[in-house]
């Protein structure tokens, strides 16, 4: 994780805003779950801070050995016809931003059910946490 995203986190995080530290057993698990394997720069965070996020940016990933908000979220969505490639990191009611396991790891919203309508928007998992963090510090 680059520097400046970490003290942008730092500067801003507030106790709570972060579940903490998840053993690498708890991620596997996860993957096995969702049948994929996250994105390095995705499982570095999760692997860093579970779940969780700072300024109302509340970004999904594994609490613990028995619950991943990431897996609950992604079969939900899946069910919907999202496709397996993505996994669901933030809800945002009206959306969702998605993160593909595949080679591409960008970041895309996914929002309309009936036209299941995918728009990229990052092409990076950091680029992301930037620009979703800064926006929210701005607000």
């Amino acid at each position: 994780m680059n520097n400046e995203l970490l003290e942008l986190i730092n500067q801003y995080m507030e106790k709570g805003d972060f579940i903490g530290e998840v053993s690498d057993d708890y991620i596997a698990r996860a993957e096995k779950l969702l049948e994929v394997n996250f994105p390095p720069e995705y499982k570095e965070f999760v692997k860093k801070f579970g779940s969780g996020g700072i300024c109302g940016v509340d970004v999904l990933g594994v609490e613990g050995a028995d619950y991943a908000s990431v897996v609950e979220s992604t079969k939900r969505y899946r069910k919907l016809g999202l496709p397996k490639k993505y996994i669901v990191i933030e809800n945002v009611d009206e959306f969702v931003y998605c993160l593909s396991t595949l080679n591409e790891y960008n970041v895309v919203r996914w929002g309309d059910i009936s036209s299941k309508k995918e728009l990229d928007r990052y092409t990076t998992f950091y680029e992301y946490l930037q620009d979703s963090f800064q926006e929210a510090i701005d607000n």
